[in-house]
């Protein structure tokens, strides 16, 4: 059997350093850290988890909690949730998946959530143990992209191709990070000194297709999208109207996850970076339980370009 001499001896490190990779990860250098976990996994060295579950007062098991309605998102949580994984196992942890409001502690360690919302403030900020949210909720460790730049990057990319109007597209919902993709298209605008459109809708395609349909786009016009569904509609309005995309109208999403693929013609969109947005909930989440203090982080997007902008 592989002992943790062995790794120590092949690694060229002290039996105080494994251990430390082992239990304490986020104590040694990334370059160590990597190092002697390919050793332990060259040598196929196991630790006996009730020990070191005991020994540093853990379970070793992290809680993911996907409140968002399954059947109204884009499957980006089961890409968040591989990223989320793959993070978590290399410090030592196990990850797992609750759907619905269960806030269960037992035998968990902290709590990774996706689609929070403002009605569960109060039951997460009386939880013993630590949370981390992905999006953006006050008082609650959160990880979200910056959604008033992503809109304000669509915004600015509309406003340099030359299209005359530019309306935005926003879910008829009272969410902070709805109203941030608003702001930043409000701002983008304000500071254009252009004329600004706003129309809440509910997040569907087929809603936002019919909507313009009805508006009766004109040549030149630019659309801001809260969300690549309400974007996938408008881009099928304009099919439908016999206006050329992006020639007569330039269409920009949000999310950049699965969504946009489906078009016609490929969207641009602004992009939620999972990858990082997962290590970054691992990395506050594990931080708090060492008892260190933490801010929330929100991360710069950027715009993938597609085939629906000049």
């Amino acid at each position: 059997m592989v002992s943790l001499s062995d790794v120590a001896r092949s690694a060229h490190v002290s039996k105080m350093t494994v251990s430390r990779v082992i239990n304490h990860p986020e104590q040694v250098s990334l370059e160590i850290r990597t190092e002697v976990q390919q050793v332990i996994n060259q040598l196929g060295y196991v630790q006996n988890r009730a020990g070191r579950a005991l020994a540093n007062h853990r379970h070793y098991n992290i809680a993911f909690i996907l409140l968002d309605n399954v059947d109204e998102i884009e499957p980006y949580y089961a890409h968040l949730l591989i990223h989320l994984t793959d993070v978590l196992q290399a410090y030592g942890y196990t990850l797992e998946i609750r759907h619905e409001h269960n806030f269960d502690v037992t035998n968990v360690d902290g709590f990774l959530i996706s689609g929070v919302r403002h009605s569960d403030y109060n039951a997460l900020r009386n939880l013993s143990i630590p949370v981390v949210i992905y999006g953006s909720e006050p008082g609650i460790t959160a990880v979200d992209i910056d959604n008033t730049i992503g809109t304000q990057l669509a915004t600015e990319l509309l406003l340099k191709q030359s299209y005359q109007q530019i309306l935005f597209l926003g879910m008829d919902v009272d969410e902070a990070f709805e109203k941030n993709r608003e702001n930043g298209y409000r701002q983008a605008m304000q500071t254009a000194k252009k004329p600004i459109q706003i129309y809440k809708l509910a997040n569907d395609g087929h809603v936002s297709r019919e909507f313009l349909i009805g508006l009766s786009l004109m040549p030149k016009t630019g659309i801001v999208a809260a969300t690549d569904r309400l974007a996938l509609g408008a881009l099928r309005a304009c099919i439908y109207q016999g206006l050329s995309v992006p020639h007569d109208v330039g269409i920009v999403g949000f999310d950049g996850i699965y969504v946009h693929q489906l078009a016609e013609q490929s969207l641009t969109t602004v992009k939620q970076p999972l990858k990082a947005i997962a290590q970054q909930m691992v990395h506050l989440l594990l931080d708090e339980l060492s008892g260190k203090t933490v801010q929330s982080v929100y991360i710069v997007p950027e715009l993938l370009i597609g085939e629906t902008t000049k």
